[in-house]
């Protein structure tokens, strides 16, 4: 008789906490679960467009470490040529180059293009082919 008082006393106090939890069930119901699903959805779609953000500034970072790079290379050739210029052979050599300046006793050639000339010079055959041309022009 101890044993089946004790079982119901256990069996009772079961039963009292089933009721307490079933009373106590926010958690589980349909809105709350939906509001909790919907947290987690906007949380996934946030988390993609960080992941689009990130892998785009990555790739904008390496085209600015590669401008830079441009511009590191740009800046020893000018730094190279402004040393050249900085000696006396550097500055005859402009001097030759851009004014045409010869030292006592030299002569200067100057050679000019005729680019212009050829291309007239080969239209001014007479032909069909240069007729048939022509009638389209």
């Amino acid at each position: 008789m101890f044993c089946v008082e004790n079982h119901a006393i256990i069996i009772a106090v079961i039963m009292i906490e089933f009721k307490r939890k079933k009373e106590n069930n926010f958690w589980h119901s349909p809105f709350v679960l939906f509001l909790i699903f919907g947290f987690l959805v906007l949380f996934a779609y946030n988390t993609a467009g960080l992941i689009k953000k990130e892998r785009e500034t990555a790739k904008n970072k390496m085209i600015a470490l590669r401008k830079i790079d441009e511009l590191h290379q740009k800046e020893e050739f000018y730094n190279n040529e402004i040393n050249k210029l900085n000696t006396s052979e550097g500055v005859e050599k402009l001097a030759r180059s851009k004014f045409q300046i010869a030292k006592p006793g030299e002569k200067v050639v100057s050679i000019i293009n005729d680019d212009n000339i050829k291309d007239e010079e080969v239209e001014e055959g007479h032909g069909f082919w240069l007729w048939f041309k022509n009638m389209f022009n």
